[in-house]
């Protein structure tokens, strides 16, 4: 479970989050809507201390984010998968060499073979040629270093998934290849994840519920059909589109 309590955070004194309090259940998928600076990458790092709270905090799988010690840190580090926006490879490293680094477990026990083999599945889950593995993501496209990034995420079997915008930038077909592996880890796996996200279509396909940050705070947090009935003037507006492509009822 991931749970937030109060978290306030500024920068520079102006306020981003104010007060933000949300559950996220296990095994559950939630889609994280707000206008474009409303925090929502913000909350996220939250989970995993990119950034410290300027009050409040967070706790993942029991553990207070805010006052966790260094090892405890590390302990919950390795149960979460963080899809970043912009993928966050690392430049001077191939494909291959990115994903080995997340599918260490610590132990050193696993060989370079099997990883090689594990790191071409993962590709082929994410739609890419098991032959990008030797490339530098210098050599990839925008696209495709950001299904790069979903491998990596992946790669450590994580309880936990924060995916930062995971479609934005792909075409619609790699963009359902994502979406369908956000349902699938769900299913399968058990896995808990936030989807952070301006496609109102990826919402609406993998959110278990669905919540709207808006200045700083959570707006409304519910499940897509209970969304969609909302009389709030600000939910109503972002999620204008879907209700009017919804089919009408008889």
């Amino acid at each position: 479970m991931i749970e937030y309590a109060g978290l306030t955070k500024s920068f520079d004194g102006v306020p981003v989050l104010r007060g933000v309090d949300l559950a996220v259940r296990e095994g559950e998928t939630l889609a994280l809507l707000g206008p474009s600076g409303s925090g929502k990458s913000v909350l996220l790092k939250h989970a995993i201390g990119l950034l410290e709270p300027d009050s409040g905090d967070v706790e993942v799988d029991g553990v207070s984010i805010a006052r966790a010690s260094d090892a405890e840190l590390r302990r919950v580090r390795r149960m979460v998968g963080y899809v970043f926006q912009h993928a966050a490879l690392f430049d001077s490293l191939s494909v291959a060499e990115n994903l080995f680094l997340a599918q260490d477990d610590g132990s050193f026990s696993r060989s370079r073979r099997e990883c090689r083999g594990e790191a071409m599945d993962l590709l082929r889950r994410v739609n890419l040629d098991p032959g990008v593995l030797d490339r530098l993501p210098a050599e990839l496209s925008g696209g495709m270093r950001k299904r790069v990034g979903v491998a990596r995420a992946i790669a450590s079997r994580p309880r936990y998934l924060l995916w930062d915008e995971p479609t934005t930038g792909l075409d619609p077909v790699n963009a359902d290849t994502v979406d369908a592996l956000i349902l699938e880890l769900g299913r399968e796996l058990g896995v808990t994840s936030i989807v952070v996200t301006h496609d109102l279509d990826t919402a609406f396909d993998v959110g278990d519920r669905i919540a709207l940050l808006y200045e700083g705070r959570i707006r409304a947090c519910a499940r897509p059909a209970e969304i969609l009935e909302d009389d709030d003037a600000i939910v109503r507006r972002f999620v204008r589109r879907v209700r009017n492509a919804a089919p009408a009822t008889t």
